[in-house]
């Protein structure tokens, strides 16, 4: 077997909730770069109208790895700034958490995020007509057919 070649580049979705950011590095950058890269997209003018709080400055979040046990997260562990990704405990395609800090205490929240619907029950949707089901195989067809009633 071919042993695999670890990723060079590091694929996150960095949550908070119902916001996702993509971010894309190395993992060898610091987790102070992704919070920066984070930091970014928090910022920036296509984030008004969502229910994200606000935020001015770095200090005003943190980003943390949910602890899973049985596939389900029961607590977030704060990633140190200074470490770099892989050393952290980072792996690719991992979802990353943001924490935010209280305006006025300066302690942390508890992590907020909504995961998105898998089955969608809304009937606002129209749903598209099926093409029609051919009765007789047409002579472009290939494969086993069915035998023609008697």
């Amino acid at each position: 077997m071919i042993p695999r070649i670890p990723p060079k580049v590091y694929h996150l979705l960095v949550k908070t909730h119902t916001t996702t950011v993509l971010a894309t590095m190395p993992p060898t950058n610091t987790v102070q770069a992704l919070k920066e890269e984070v930091f970014s997209a928090l910022t920036a003018d296509v984030n008004e109208e969502t229910d994200t709080p606000k935020v001015t400055e770095l200090e005003d979040f943190e980003l943390c790895k949910a602890i899973k046990e049985r596939g389900k997260p029961i607590t977030y562990k704060v990633l140190d700034n200074s470490s770099q990704l892989k050393a952290a405990g980072v792996l690719n395609w991992e979802h990353i958490y943001i924490q935010f800090r209280d305006a006025f205490s300066g302690e942390l929240l508890p992590v907020t995020f909504t995961a998105p619907k898998i089955d969608d029950d809304d009937e606002d949707y129209p749903i598209p007509a099926s093409s029609p089901i051919p009765t007789e195989p047409s002579a472009t067809s290939k494969g086993k057919r069915k035998a023609p009633p008697e």
